[in-house]
């Protein structure tokens, strides 16, 4: 099932990513973490939860792993149209992929 956000295709069969029509190369690990966020767009997704579904493992004390892949896919997706950042930091809590309202 694909997934449409605004600007951004996400292809599950193929695990594939497209702003404006355009391929972004990914990790698979970072496709993982995109697809799961966009799968629960619009809600604050602990990173607890994340580890678990994404890296497969339990969120250990000072564990950046789910940050650092979060921050490799801001850097490759961009703010959303309007400016906005398009993954939100939810402090002391986790991530939500941002709806975008236009």
């Amino acid at each position: 099932m694909n997934i449409t956000l605004g600007d951004l295709d996400i292809h599950a069969g193929a695990r594939s990513v497209e702003l404006n029509g355009s391929p972004v190369p990914m990790t698979s690990t970072e496709y993982s973490l995109l697809e799961y966020l966009a799968r629960g767009a619009g809600r604050v997704i602990d990173k607890e939860e994340l580890s678990q579904q994404v890296l497969g493992r339990k969120l250990e004390a000072y564990d950046r792993g789910i940050d650092m892949h979060v921050s490799n896919l801001r850097r490759k997706l961009g703010p959303l149209p309007g400016g906005e950042e398009r993954i939100k930091t939810v402090r002391g809590v986790g991530y939500q992929y941002v709806l975008d309202e236009d």
